[in-house]
């Protein structure tokens, strides 16, 4: 694989972890934290790949920003628990 095809790797990497959150647990203020937490986090990788697309088109660096706005927007809610086998999904 490329440096370039690495980076872009890279960069679908972080927007999948920006957007991949737990399901939240079944109390209405689990499911409104997720709700806005999910709507946060999905219009912080539209406004970097947006600026990233006009400005440096560096993978990278939209990568490492997307990170850096996933660590300011941690999961504060509960996760939904499958009772089942004792996961959380």
């Amino acid at each position: 694989m490329s440096d370039r095809e690495a980076a872009h790797a890279d960069l679908l990497d972080a927007i999948v972890a920006a957007l991949d959150l737990p399901l939240p647990s079944i109390a209405e203020a689990d499911e409104q934290l997720y709700h806005e937490l999910l709507e946060r986090r999905t219009l912080a990788v539209r406004i970097t790949l947006r600026a990233n697309r006009t400005g440096s088109r560096d993978p990278r660096l939209a990568a490492d920003m997307i990170r850096t706005r996933i660590a300011e927007e941690p999961v504060t809610y509960t996760p939904w628990k499958d009772e089942r086998d004792g996961g959380v999904r």
